[in-house]
């Protein structure tokens, strides 16, 4: 990885992360758990301080599980550990970092680290009040080293020392304290010499502080004894804990690498992006991190291979370098300059860049060689994302054209995308023809002779070879010589094949909006014909009514006639025959039809939002042109004239 982060100039802002970690390790994350996002989004609104600096204790759990006994440094950074989530559990509220207070919650310290805590002060050392036997040894040292900071004063101020004082310091050398003096020193001062100084003095110890630099010593192995002792009993308590502290650790490595990224990024106003698994690529105002001025880069890379042509130093390397660091960066969960809002990267598992020339005498690889063997790595690596800059590097151009068009195929077959930069006019030429393909060309000014740093696509660039040695100090007159050798006819067949491309890369646009106006035409088509089936089915439904209507009202005139038959009552069955006429002629009732409007064959009329014109009448209903090209059979009553439109004057010649 650490190839790849080098070849796209990504080493100082890595390293420039780096500094933001609590303790040394790669700055990738070990795991990346389904809620990291939610975690990293929750933390950047979480005021909190960054974890305390702590040393890896990888070493430390490994001497652990075999035995080994800790030393009080070592439990003071599990002690560190405990109080930060401790910290961060007390920081994180339910409602506004729900994910990270969930996954606070569910980690559960023993108890016995909770106790080893309490005992411990800011420092890796023990308070007072717990171990009695170390708090006498503790006092009755700091008694003999106040005896001996009085005793070395003493020395120190003694009139016939001073000619022999190189300084006035008590060194401490070999683990004894001792004074810088002269040669001569023993006339003044009596002691015992422990090493001499290179510029010829001597570090002496002292007569008369020598017994009382021996009880320091005693005392202080006394206490480096007592705190064995201790740090034996607590690895003993802590040891059937030993997967909760590996795990802990891993966790503390875990948020250490979220918070640091959430640091990095408010220092350098930088943003996050969520890689998707959509495949969406679209970059707005991205900026490399290694540029100290850039130009923002805005694209859409959606396609299989993205081709960028066009001049020299006019930032194609440094473009396919930005789209493969944004990638980088985004899998890593690592800020971006970029606007975040309007830009979508791709989770892309595996990136290769073959950018440098892999030329190498030691183990006789040529140019051509080396990127033959950088393709049969890429050919087998599944999920990549390839970048090739100056792919025509190494062999001859026509030869290199139709193979490099074949190794580029079988990627993209395989499901790869990839970046290229070429001045290859016959490999532009044979993938521009490809739909997977998307075309860039780099854009240069004529008159101010330099390039824009600027990028147009679908077109196929021009190289100004020529114009970018000028600018770089190669004379005049062998310019002109190296132009006419190149002739006029390679210059027109070049513009042709500039121009080609872009004619195809119009062609293949005006495909694509003629088919979505197709797309669109069909489905207004569809939907008038869904309107009409649902006119037809509400008028079969009234018809429906209408029938059932009637035979209620049949079969309530024979009750009626039956029950006049049988009764001879005529006023009543005239009432059950008023009631039942009654109700037949209720649904047919409809409203009374609007006066259409006065329309003739040939009228313009105007149909919801359509205009088109009459092409015949019968009664109630006309055959419409519409102007969608549309033939349509309607109800008079649905149209309305209309103004037909202006058509405009013609040109005068």
């Amino acid at each position: 990885m650490s190839a790849l982060i080098a070849q796209l100039d990504l080493t100082r802002f890595i390293e420039h992360f780096n500094a933001f970690l609590a303790r040394p390790k790669d700055f990738a994350l070990s795991r990346t758990p389904p809620n990291i996002w939610e975690h990293l989004q929750e933390l950047e609104h979480l005021d909190c301080t960054p974890p305390p600096a702590l040393t890896c204790l990888k070493d430390a759990l490994k001497a652990f599980k075999k035995g080994g006994i800790w030393r009080l440094d070592t439990l003071f950074a599990f002690v560190q550990i405990t109080r930060y989530f401790a910290y961060l559990k007390a920081l994180a509220n339910p409602k506004q970092h729900p994910h990270l207070h969930a996954y606070l919650e569910n980690i559960h310290f023993p108890q016995t680290l909770l106790e080893l805590s309490t005992h411990m002060q800011d420092t890796p050392a023990l308070k007072s009040g717990f171990y009695p036997d170390l708090d006498a040894l503790l006092e009755s040292l700091a008694r003999l080293q106040a005896q001996q900071r009085k005793l070395f004063n003493q020395i120190l101020s003694k009139s016939n020392l001073q000619p022999y004082l190189v300084d006035r310091q008590v060194h401490f050398v070999n683990g004894i304290e001792s004074l810088l003096v002269k040669p001569g020193f023993s006339v003044a001062l009596k002691g015992q010499v422990i090493l001499r100084s290179h510029m010829g003095y001597f570090y002496i110890e002292p007569l008369e502080a020598r017994d009382l630099s021996r009880k320091i010593q005693e005392v202080q192995n006394q206490i480096e004894e007592n705190l064995a002792r201790i740090c034996a009993h607590w690895s003993g308590l802590l040891r059937p804990h030993f997967l909760f502290l590996r795990f802990i650790n891993h966790e503390f490595d875990y948020l250490d690498h979220l918070i640091a990224r959430v640091q990095f990024a408010k220092s350098a106003n930088l943003s996050f992006i969520k890689p998707n698994d959509r495949g969406d690529f679209a970059l707005s105002h991205f900026a490399h991190p290694n540029l100290n001025n850039p130009k923002p880069i805005s694209l859409r890379f959606d396609r299989s291979l993205l081709l960028v042509t066009g001049v020299n130093t006019g930032g194609k390397t440094m473009l396919l370098k930005s789209i493969l660091s944004a990638v980088f960066l985004a899998k890593h969960f690592l800020p971006l300059k970029i606007h975040a809002s309007t830009s979508a990267i791709p989770y892309i598992e595996n990136i290769q860049a073959i950018i440098n020339d892999p030329q190498n005498s030691q183990n006789d690889i040529s140019t051509f060689a080396g990127r033959m063997l950088d393709f049969q790595r890429a050919l087998s690596t599944p999920n990549l994302l390839l970048g090739v800059d100056e792919i025509e590097l190494g062999t001859d151009a026509s030869e290199a054209s139709c193979l490099y068009k074949v190794l580029l195929e079988k990627l993209m077959a395989q499901g790869a995308k990839i970046v290229v930069t070429t001045h290859h006019k016959h490999l532009a030429l044979l993938l521009a023809k490809n739909h997977a393909v998307q075309l860039l060309a780099a854009h240069f000014d004529p008159q101010a002779q330099l390039p824009t740093y600027t990028f147009s696509p679908g077109l196929i660039g021009k190289s100004y070879a020529f114009e970018s040695a000028l600018r770089y100090g190669v004379p005049l007159e062998l310019i002109e010589q190296a132009r006419a050798l190149y002739g006029a006819e390679q210059e027109n067949l070049n513009a042709l094949i500039e121009r080609t491309s872009a004619l195809e890369q119009e062609l293949r646009e005006q495909r694509i909006q003629l088919e979505e106006a197709k797309k669109t035409h069909h489905q207004q088509v569809q939907a008038q014909l869904e309107q009409i089936k649902a006119q037809t089915q509400a008028q079969q439904a009234k018809q429906s009514a209408l029938e059932k209507s009637y035979q209620q009202a049949l079969r309530g005139l024979q009750d009626a006639l039956k029950e006049f038959e049988r009764t001879q009552n005529k006023s009543h069955a005239h009432q059950q025959i008023q009631a039942i006429k009654t109700a037949l002629i209720a649904p047919c009732k409809s409203p009374s039809p609007s006066t259409p409007p006065a329309l003739t064959q040939g009228a313009c009329v105007r149909y919801k939002n359509q205009l088109g014109t009459i092409i015949s009448l019968n009664k109630d209903t006309c055959l419409v042109a519409l102007d969608n090209g549309l033939k349509i059979k309607i109800n008079a009553q649905e149209l309305t004239l209309a103004t037909p439109p202006q058509k405009p004057p013609p040109k005068s010649s």
